[in-house]
C-alpha cells in the first residue's frame, strides 16, 4: 500500500522547557521526535482529551487505530481545514506529513499507525510569519525538513505518498455508518479547536 499524505498542524513552544520548541500535538500533547517516526498508541493517561478509556489498550493483539477507537496519529486530507484552524495562532504551523501502517480512513481524514512531517508552510499572516521566523528556520533544521509556501504544500507532499480522500462516486457505507464517522471526526475537530482556542 502506497504511504497517504495528510495534512495537519503542531503547537510550537520556543519558551516550554519540556518541548524546547519542537513539534507537539495540541491535543493528545504528544512531541514529535525528530528524524523519527512517530508511532501510535492507544493512550488513557490523563490529559488526553479524546481518548475513549479502555477500548483496546490492554489487548496486546490490536493495534492502533482501531476502527472503533479515536486513538492514532490524526491529518485531513486537504489543507483547507488545516489553514481554517491556524487563523493568527502565532505557535502554531501547519504542513504535511507521510502516514504508513493501519490507516483508517474518515471522510474529512485519517487516522494512521504511523507518520513524519514532510514540510511545513510559512504562515499566510504577513505578521505572524515575521514573529516566528526564526523559530521556523529552527524546527525546519532540527526535523530536516523544508519550509514552503502554503501554494506548493500540496504538490511537494504528492510526491512521497497518496491522498486516500474517499471519492464520492464510490459505493458508500450505510447511511448510519457514515452518520457515525462523520460525527466523530467532527467531534474531533470541535474539541481540537476548543483545546486550542478556536
Amino acid at each position: 500500500m502506497t504511504p497517504a499524505v495528510g495534512y495537519r498542524f503542531w503547537r510550537v513552544d520556543p519558551d516550554d522547557a519540556w518541548t524546547r520548541g519542537r513539534l507537539q500535538s495540541p491535543v493528545a500533547e504528544t512531541l514529535w521526535p525528530p528524524l523519527e517516526t512517530l508511532d501510535a498508541e492507544c493512550q488513557t493517561r490523563p490529559g488526553l482529551r479524546l481518548a475513549r478509556a479502555g477500548l483496546h489498550r490492554a489487548d496486546e493483539l490490536r493495534v492502533s487505530p482501531e476502527p472503533g477507537c479515536s486513538c492514532g496519529i490524526y491529518a485531513y486530507h486537504d489543507i483547507a481545514p488545516m489553514t481554517r484552524a491556524l487563523r493568527e495562532e502565532p505557535y502554531m504551523f501547519g504542513g504535511a506529513v507521510l502516514c504508513w501502517g493501519r490507516i483508517v480512513i474518515h471522510p474529512e481524514g485519517l487516522r494512521a499507525e504511523h507518520a513524519r512531517p514532510l514540510a511545513l508552510c510559512r504562515p499566510e499572516s504577513p505578521g505572524v510569519l515575521q514573529r516566528t521566523a526564526p523559530l521556523l528556520e529552527h524546527v525546519t533544521r532540527e526535523y530536516a525538513i523544508p519550509l514552503l509556501e502554503l501554494k506548493d504544500l500540496v504538490t511537494y507532499a504528492s510526491e512521497f505518498g497518496a491522498s486516500y480522500k474517499p471519492d464520492p462516486s464510490e459505493p458508500q457505507p450505510r447511511t448510519i455508518d457514515r452518520v457515525r464517522n462523520a460525527v466523530s471526526f467532527r467531534q474531533l475537530v470541535r474539541r481540537l479547536g476548543k483545546a486550542i482556542g478556536g
